[in-house]
């Protein structure tokens, strides 16, 4: 299939109007003709990445955070930048997209995923906008104990630590999950009267309006709460494009540790 094709089916499932204006989603750059016989999916286009993507000849990089995010001045080669990246990616004719956004705000996004990960059942979405679309998910939950849940959160997303803002010495029954950075969201977690916010990088003040509203934060780390989507993204494809290699690119090591 050539780019054009593949560009033009995935944005009829994942329409670039759903992303937001402060965005860049969509082709990041590439001949709209190229051939794609390879695809290699990542959160990111960092350096295991892309050499990976040249190492294996791939055609195809598509990431989930733009790679071309604020506006570029110049395109400078130096060690370890996006600019040396996006040089090293064109001078191996590797074409880059990216979804960001708007694979956050589809039903079957990168909040779903981790509320599947989660095993949540029937979830809805925290922050709705129009056609089944909008921010985030909650669920009600067996009632349990915050430290048991906090347990078994760690094992089904494997994760050896969290941070936790809040009193877990209680029940709780209503859980909301968000992949991505949270903080924007807490008030509709307060509204929709969820006891857990899974999620990641909560700053001081809005850790202060959750606990003021009884409600739990568990940080999971940016990374760790949208991997998720990256296999059941890889299926759709695949699905579609079924004489397309397309693997999956994950970080070899955690993002974070804590001593």
């Amino acid at each position: 299939m050539k780019l054009k094709d593949f560009i033009s089916w995935y944005e009829k499932l994942v329409p670039l109007e759903l992303q937001e204006d402060f965005d860049n989603s969509g082709i990041q750059f590439g001949n709209l003709n190229r051939e794609i016989n390879k695809i290699l999916i990542s959160l990111d286009l960092d350096d295991n990445c892309l050499n990976r993507a040249i190492r294996e000849k791939y055609d195809l990089i598509f990431t989930h955070h733009p790679v071309i995010f604020h506006p570029l001045k110049n395109i400078i080669e130096q060690k370890n930048s996006v600019n040396t990246r996006l040089i090293s990616a064109i001078k191996n004719e590797i074409c880059i997209y990216s979804s960001h956004t708007n694979l956050d705000s589809v039903e079957f996004g990168v909040s779903d995923a981790l509320a599947k990960q989660l095993g949540l059942i029937n979830p809805k979405i925290l922050d709705s906008h129009k056609n089944n679309t909008g921010y985030g998910k909650y669920s009600d939950i067996e009632e349990d104990f915050a430290e048991n849940f906090i347990c078994d959160l760690k094992n089904k997303l494997n994760l050896e630590n969290v941070i936790v803002y809040g009193n877990t010495n209680r029940k709780i029954k209503r859980i909301a999950v968000l992949g991505g950075s949270g903080g924007h969201f807490i008030e509709n977690c307060i509204d929709t009267n969820c006891d857990v916010f899974v999620s990641s990088e909560f700053k001081h003040d809005e850790q202060i309006d959750a606990q003021d509203n009884n409600l739990i934060l568990i940080d999971i780390g940016h990374y760790e709460s949208e991997k998720f989507i990256l296999e059941p993204l890889r299926q759709t494809i695949q699905k579609s494009f079924p004489d397309v290699k397309i693997d999956v690119n994950y970080l070899k090591k955690p993002t974070r540790k804590i001593f």
